[in-house]
């Protein structure tokens, strides 16, 4: 069988941009310029015949057939992330660096990350820090902070602080938050939280 398909690149920029709805976040996750990003969504539009984003002066608003589009785009490339990731477990073993501002450390057990076999795969190291422009600058993958804000581009999924306190920061280049690495070290985060409520 043939697949009549648009481009693997002109898709991945069309799924990147309807799910932020930003040519310029786009291009963040996806290692791109925003103009590359805009370029690659405009040979899809033509090679679809539809038209999938209006382009307004204050941002991207989704077409009737982008937003039909999209969930299917998304889902396929997370299926095929789970088949490439079944066959080939090391395509995603890049362990992470791990920025931890000195507040949140009281919350942790003392061997964290290393008290679990699950992050024991997933966090390479632990840098004691608060400065989220680590981030940025790709000395650390993720920031797990107090609170604080604003950061710009970057990823932020925010956990409750409960009983605990105030809510937790954790912050990572866009893109990243999904990936299996983040979500084991949301989950533990979650636990370790709940327990300390």
């Amino acid at each position: 069988m043939t697949y009549r398909l648009p481009s693997l690149n002109s898709l991945r920029a069309f799924e990147a941009a309807g799910r932020h709805l930003s040519f310029k976040t786009a291009a963040d996750e996806l290692g791109l310029t925003p103009g590359a990003v805009s370029q690659q969504v405009k040979k899809l539009e033509a090679s679809l015949g539809v038209p999938l984003f209006r382009r307004l002066p204050q941002g991207l608003l989704m077409t009737a057939e982008g937003e039909a589009y999209l969930p299917d785009v998304t889902q396929v490339f997370e299926d095929l992330t789970r088949a490439t990731e079944a066959i080939a477990p090391g395509i995603n073993s890049k362990k992470f660096r791990v920025g931890l501002a000195p507040a949140v450390r009281r919350l942790l057990p003392d061997a964290w990350p290393q008290h679990c076999e699950t992050l024991k795969h997933h966090v390479r190291d632990l840098v004691e820090t608060s400065d989220v422009e680590r981030v940025r600058r790709n000395e650390i993958d993720c920031l797990i902070r107090p609170g604080g804000g604003p950061y710009g581009a970057l990823a932020l999924v925010i956990l409750p602080g409960g009983g605990a306190g105030e809510d937790l920061h954790f912050i990572c280049r866009p893109g990243l938050a999904d990936c299996a690495q983040s979500k084991a070290i949301l989950r533990d985060l979650t636990r370790q939280v709940a327990a300390v409520s």
